[in-house]
C-alpha cells in the first residue's frame, strides 16, 4: 500500500503586506525628492535672534542668517543685506525666531526734538493719494464755524505711519511734530479741527 508522501506546501505571501511595503518605498523616494528640491531652492535670509522692540536700534547681535524656501506672500530679507539693516530702527516689534520682514526696519519714526502724535481726520481732510511714512505735510487748523478764526498758523509735520481708513471715511495716522507744537496739535486733533496737506520738499 503506497503511502502518500508529504508534499511541502509553499508559504503564502501576504499580498497586503507586500503592497504596503512597495507603497512605503515609493512614498519615501517621493519625500526625499521633494526635500532635495526644497533644499536646492532655499535662500540665505535674515532671522531675528533676539527680540527688538519698536523704535529700538537693530544691532549685529540681534540678527542671524538662516535658510528658507521662498513662499508666495512671504517677504524675506536676503542675508547679503545684513550690513544695510544694522543700525536701522525697528518699525514694529521684531520677535525672536521670526524671519525679518522688509518693512520691519527703516529710519527712526521720530527724530530728535520731535513728538509722535496719533490723529483722526474726518473724511475730506487729507489727500486721497497714499502718504507713505516720511512724507512732509502741513497740519492746518480749521474751524466748524466759518465766522471763527483758525487757532494759529499751520504746523509742519511728517507722516510716521500710513493712514488707516475707518468705516465712516475718517482716517487714523501718526505724525511727528516739534515738541513746541505737540500740545496744540493734540488739542486741535481732539476737537476735529485739523486738515492735512501734502507739501513738496525743497529740492523735489
Amino acid at each position: 500500500m503506497a503511502g502518500s508522501a508529504g508534499v511541502a506546501q509553499r508559504p503564502r505571501r501576504n499580498v497586503r503586506w507586500i503592497a504596503a511595503g512597495i507603497l512605503a518605498i515609493c512614498l519615501g523616494t517621493l519625500g526625499s525628492a521633494l526635500l532635495y528640491g526644497n533644499l536646492s531652492h532655499a535662500e540665505a535670509v535674515l532671522i531675528v535672534q533676539r527680540t527688538v522692540y519698536r523704535d529700538q536700534v537693530i544691532t549685529a547681535t540681534d540678527l542671524g542668517v538662516t535658510s528658507a524656501v521662498p513662499a508666495p506672500g512671504v517677504a524675506m530679507v536676503a542675508a547679503d543685506r545684513l550690513a544695510e539693516v544694522i543700525g536701522r530702527t525697528a518699525r514694529t516689534d521684531l520677535a525672536a525666531g521670526t524671519l525679518l520682514h522688509p518693512e520691519g526696519f527703516g529710519e527712526p519714526l521720530v527724530g530728535g526734538g520731535q513728538v509722535l502724535i496719533g490723529i483722526r481726520l474726518p473724511a475730506g481732510r487729507l489727500p486721497s493719494m497714499p502718504l507713505p511714512p516720511g512724507t512732509a505735510v502741513l497740519l492746518v487748523p480749521v474751524t466748524r464755524d466759518a465766522g471763527q478764526v483758525p487757532d494759529g498758523p499751520s504746523i509742519a509735520a511728517r507722516v510716521a505711519t500710513a493712514a488707516q481708513k475707518l468705516p465712516d471715511g475718517a482716517a487714523l495716522l501718526d505724525v511727528s511734530v516739534g515738541q513746541a507744537e505737540a500740545e496744540r496739535v493734540a488739542k486741535l486733533a481732539a476737537a476735529d479741527q485739523l486738515s492735512l496737506l501734502r507739501v513738496a520738499e525743497t529740492g523735489q
